[in-house]
């Protein structure tokens, strides 16, 4: 399985979860060419409540990562970041604690490193007079993979894609350089220990690339690539391609595309494939409301990241309302469904090929 998921489940009878906690843009940049270049302190809390009609035994919800137990309040995020911008040196530092971290972090990906589980992200900042200007990170980060991101705030839906959850890692440990050639025009390159690990598990780097074409405020392009080889003592090679594309005809309809296709090379012989695409459309109501709706369809070729052979699709309603700047409550419903009996029933068993869920959820920034 390339990420360790899991899912879970329960009713849903609180609508006064309304007032849980909500969204705001978590961290922006800092005006480098200030003198003092003071260090910011910003952060998060995500919780949520969800119910997944099929009632599963195990409360799970099959393919999800960061919504997996239903009937239950769950504490998905609380993070603080602590950032100063480079000029010429900098660094970030995101600390997280909850469900989500449990997972990005997870005892298998961190091996003997412990001590970074609540470390989201960690790494120093160069900015290098070469040209336009070279940008060098080094440390934990977050990946250059995917559409969507880890919080809940900087994404439309509240629930992560099929493709989030399964087509891309969390994280890598390593070095990338940046460089814009103008306004219109970035690329980036990376060397990475390896795939959601801090320890590299071979002797063989992971490579990956970028590049950003953004040729008017309203359109952008982005191609995503990262290759190696990922399994122990292994040079057979993993590679994964994400494109994505975003849209903004006005200031209230966003629509943002991404597509990947991944494949990895199996001993003794064969080749894993999986790959897909999700399109994902925001719809502002007013200054306090939104609707966002997102469909996915994936298709894990060979089972080799879900665990079986199938087809998933799912289609994703999103309702947010917006009591502050700092603070948004997402309600939102989703049907995820298979050609294959690979959800959980209320006896245990996998029996049902579809579920739905209704989750609320809030966001709190600062």
């Amino acid at each position: 399985m390339i990420k360790l998921l899991t899912t879970i489940k329960k009713p849903f009878i609180v609508l006064g979860l309304c007032t849980l906690i909500s969204p705001s843009i978590f961290a922006q940049d800092k005006d480098t060419s200030s003198v003092s270049n003071p260090l910011s302190i910003t952060g998060l809390i995500d919780i949520n409540f969800n119910k997944n009609f099929n009632n599963p035994a195990s409360h799970i919800n099959a393919y999800r990562n960061f919504d997996i137990y239903e009937n239950q309040f769950n504490l998905n995020l609380a993070k603080i970041t602590l950032q100063k911008d480079a000029s010429p040196v900098g660094f970030k530092v995101d600390l997280g604690f909850g469900q989500a971290m449990d997972i990005v972090n997870s005892d298998a990906s961190l091996g003997g490193e412990k001590s970074l589980r609540n470390v989201e992200q960690a790494y120093l900042t160069a900015k290098l007079p070469i040209g336009n200007g070279l940008t060098v990170n080094a440390g934990k980060m977050v990946t250059h993979m995917g559409g969507e991101v880890i919080e809940t705030n900087s994404n439309i839906n509240y629930s992560r894609s099929f493709l989030f959850a399964y087509a891309i890692p969390y994280f890598h440990l390593g070095v990338c350089a940046s460089y814009p050639f103008n306004d219109k025009f970035s690329a980036t390159l990376y060397v990475y220990n390896g795939w959601n690990n801090v320890v590299d598990n071979n002797k063989d780097k992971t490579l990956g690339a970028e590049i950003n074409w953004s040729p008017s405020s309203s359109f952008a392009f982005i191609e995503n690539w990262i290759g190696g080889p990922e399994e122990p003592n292994s040079t057979q090679k993993r590679n994964v391609f994400a494109t994505i594309i975003n849209y903004q005809p006005s200031d209230a309809v966003f629509v943002t595309l991404n597509a990947d296709y991944g494949q990895e090379a199996l001993d003794p012989s064969g080749l894993a494939i999986w790959k897909g695409a999700a399109i994902t459309g925001k719809f502002s109501l007013s200054d306090l409301s939104s609707i966002g709706i997102r469909g996915e369809y994936y298709y894990d070729q060979s089972g080799f990241t879900t665990g079986t052979l199938q087809e998933l699709k799912e289609i994703t309603l999103t309702y947010q309302y917006n009591f502050t700047s700092n603070l948004f409550t997402r309600i939102e419903f989703r049907r995820d469904w298979s050609d294959a009996n690979t959800f959980e029933d209320s006896s245990g068993g996998f029996t049902k090929n579809n579920q739905n869920t209704l989750l609320i959820g809030s966001v709190y920034t600062f």
